[in-house]
């Protein structure tokens, strides 16, 4: 098999060539996404945090951007420098940079890497696209021989009308491979980011959180005030009580009399 690609190279397959363009293209994709996503925005996240903590917590605000400064340039030590940056302008802005900083961060780490299955998929068809010239090839080749030589130019056509789909495969099952890899790292990192992010915003903007539930507690409960009732008031309902009461005797008294007069 290696052998026949080797022939088919040198004999100049356009189809191997184009196959192997795209393949050096993929092979750069791959080396760069495992570069930045191990090296460069994979950091030691939990003592990244401990450290900083400590510092906050002791209100050495100069010392935790230094630990920013000095743990990277990117991930979530550049979002944690841009939340103390925002602290010391304006301590009610710092929820919303954190969640600006991590929205415009979390992007670069998928980026690229959905290119790899088009890619794997384009080095395929190409592939089985060169394998049908080939076929096609073989076959009109032998209309123009004579009978002792067409079995060996047709033998000949078909096996290296196979190589570029064997190439394509090769290539494809290196790509997916390397997809999948570089996805699973993609959203540990992901997943570590958004842990970073909510201790951030617990430790440098606890105080929003508190003001943002008891403005709608303060709200749900109003005070009811009783009305005061002033003595003025209240006077008058007495003496007409009074009066009724002054009617009511009267009336009973002259009752009396008249049934003493009937007796």
């Amino acid at each position: 098999m290696w052998s026949q690609l080797a022939v088919s190279l040198q004999n100049g397959n356009l189809y191997l060539i184009a196959i192997i363009a795209l393949g050096f293209i993929g092979t750069i994709i791959v080396f760069e996404r495992l570069i930045m996503l191990q090296f460069v925005y994979n950091i030691d996240f939990k003592k990244f945090l401990n450290n900083l903590r400590r510092s906050v917590q002791a209100e050495d605000l100069e010392r935790a951007v230094s630990i920013c400064k000095n743990a990277s340039y990117t991930s979530l030590p550049s979002i944690g420098l841009k939340a103390l940056e925002a602290l010391e302008r304006d301590p009610h802005s710092v929820r919303g940079t954190i969640e600006e900083e991590t929205i415009d961060f979390l992007p670069r780490l998928e980026a690229r890497i959905s290119i790899l299955p088009a890619l794997s998929t384009l080095i395929l068809l190409i592939g089985i696209l060169g394998t049908i010239d080939g076929l096609w090839a073989a076959f009109d080749s032998i209309e123009i021989l004579d009978t002792s030589e067409k079995q060996a130019r047709l033998a000949n056509g078909i096996a290296g009308s196979l190589n570029p789909t064997t190439m394509g495969l090769l290539m494809s099952m290196l790509f997916l491979t390397g997809h999948q890899m570089l996805r699973g790292l993609a959203i540990r990192l992901t997943e570590r980011v958004h842990y970073g992010v909510s201790v951030l915003i617990n430790l440098l903007a606890p105080q929003e959180m508190a003001t943002y539930v008891a403005a709608p507690m303060a709200e749900a409960a109003p005070v009811v005030q009783e009305p005061v009732i002033s003595k003025r008031e209240a006077a008058p309902v007495e003496s007409k009580t009074e009066v009724e009461d002054d009617s009511f005797d009267d009336a009973s008294v002259e009752d009396i009399k008249d049934e003493e007069e009937i007796i």
